[in-house]
């Protein structure tokens, strides 16, 4: 009301000022701004909200922050219909560092799987208005794959989803435009999927993330990295070779790589690839030899400390890195790094104030670096 009315500055809840602060937005204008701007960092803030049944409802406010001085540029909150759920968003787990497939490429749909009907179905609903874009026909008789997971594609911006529970011998992949609903949807059985989810790098991830399985691919597509559970020692990190595989894996097969040295990174979750022997893994740098047979050098992104890192994101660069922490008194903050100066201290780029939503319980996760 003071800000209304010219008596004071409005405060986009994130510790820096939305207006006044440089980037000549006033809040009215935060709240319609597109989330996706060019050198912003967005964090979605997830809560449930009890419902009397057994699956809450998730609400989910998500905030775009200057990558350059913290300022509130974009900021959408939503209720999402009963039932629906971004499981890397709105759920604890390493199949977080997924989420930025859970947004399309301008961040104005969230991809989340609904447990309304039957089957387990993928959907894309609004981040504006919450409501499903383009659903089936409810007066339809059809019959559908329970879907286990669901993603956008970043460059195509197509809505992925596994088809991996048809009663067929032609399990696959569907995908579909997701404003444009179900008339444009595609299938590819395995032997159509061993062709094409192999074929760059983003499919490769892109089809990953649609089978839920959290993996950091190389640019060139053909190497992924996975915390793997293993009976005798828990979550390992490991290497495989991702190659085309007709068979019943969705086509692709992931084969071992016996790299020495990756002992004894067990709490290490893979991140991204800066090239192809280079793995951002949580706040590690490692390096390997060309044909990942052993580790070259491992160094830490941040100088010793006790806090408590999350997992890092890159720049649309390559050149630096954004990641959340807190220390003592649990203050989650936004920081940045320069991937040139591995070790040096990180620059703060905005305290976090979680939204003013009723609930005291938000489940932070830095998205993407527009």
């Amino acid at each position: 009301m003071l800000t209304a009315c010219g008596g004071g500055a409005a405060d986009g809840g994130s510790g820096a000022r939305a207006e006044g602060s440089g980037d000549g937005k006033k809040t009215a204008d935060v709240k319609s701004a597109s989330l996706a701007q060019s050198g912003s960092l967005t964090v979605a803030y997830c809560h449930e909200i009890p419902n009397g049944n057994s699956d809450p409802v998730y609400g989910l406010t998500l905030r775009s922050y200057s990558a350059k001085n913290g300022a509130v540029v974009g900021e959408r909150s939503v209720v999402l219909p009963s039932d629906v759920e971004p499981e890397t968003v709105c759920e604890e787990g390493s199949f977080r560092s997924l989420a930025t497939f859970a947004f399309n490429k301008d961040m104005s749909l969230i991809a989340g799987i609904t447990d309304a009907g039957e089957t387990a179905r993928a959907g894309a609903y609004d981040l504006t208005t919450g409501k499903e874009v383009s659903p089936p026909d409810p007066d339809a008789f059809t019959e559908r794959a329970t879907n286990k997971g669901v993603a956008f594609h970043p460059t195509t911006g197509l809505l992925w989803y596994d088809e991996s529970d048809h009663e067929s011998d032609d399990e696959g992949f569907g995908s579909r435009d997701a404003r444009a609903g179900y008339s444009t949807e595609k299938h590819l059985n395995v032997s159509q999927a061993a062709a094409v989810v192999t074929q760059d790098a983003a499919t490769t991830s892109t089809a990953l993330a649609a089978n839920a399985w959290p993996q950091a691919v190389t640019p060139s597509g053909d190497v992924a990295a996975d915390l793997s559970d293993t009976p005798a020692y828990g979550p390992m990190l490991a290497l495989y070779r991702v190659t085309s595989d007709g068979g019943s894996s969705g086509g692709y097969k992931l084969t071992d790589l016996t790299t020495k040295g990756l002992d004894g990174r067990e709490t290490c979750a893979p991140t991204f690839w800066r090239d192809a022997t280079t793995l951002v893994c949580g706040m590690q740098q490692i390096t390997l030899a060309s044909d990942y047979s052993r580790v070259v050098k491992n160094e830490d992104l941040v100088p010793a400390n006790d806090r408590d890192n999350r997992t890092p994101v890159p720049s649309p660069d390559g050149k630096s890195f954004a990641f959340l922490s807190s220390g003592e008194g649990e203050k989650l903050t936004l920081y940045r790094g320069d991937l040139s100066s591995i070790g040096a201290q990180p620059v703060k780029v905005a305290d976090l104030e979680p939204p003013l939503d009723g609930s005291d319980d938000h489940l932070a996760t830095l998205v993407r670096w527009n």
